[in-house]
């Protein structure tokens, strides 16, 4: 079940980007960001690296070695990221132990809520096969 959560947080990242403010002037890629500007960080992207992820657009629940940027890193590592992991591994694993047959229902599509920076469905339509 870690490895599925891992995976899942990678695939689709609640927080989709995140807003930081250049420090000092710097260059990146042959480009120079002032101190002071915004730079938008779009964890999203960075977790489908084809350099970082075989097959990044591929949903492996036993992908190895998911080092994703999910829950971010460093100093900026999400506080609650050890807490989130833990809370789906429990609800997920629970779920799919007691409702085996659980599935997205049939012709359902999923609604995403609109937002740039967060990626949050407004329903998730399941049925239930014993």
């Amino acid at each position: 079940m870690r490895g599925a959560v891992e995976e899942l947080a990678r695939y689709d990242t609640v927080t989709q980007a995140i807003v930081r403010v250049v420090a000092q002037d710097l260059e990146i890629g042959g480009r120079t960001l002032r101190e002071g500007e915004l730079v938008y960080l779009f964890l999203g992207a960075t977790n489908r690296d084809p350099e970082r992820f075989e097959d990044p657009d591929r949903l492996d629940l036993t992908r190895p070695g998911n080092r994703h940027l999910s829950f971010g890193h460093g100093p900026h590592f999400c506080l609650g990221g050890p807490l989130a992991r833990l809370q789906t591994e429990v609800a997920v694993g629970t779920l799919v132990r007691r409702l085996p047959g659980l599935r997205l229902a049939d012709g359902a599509e999923l609604d995403w809520r609109p937002n740039r920076l967060q990626r949050r469905l407004s329903a998730l339509p399941l049925t239930h096969r014993p």
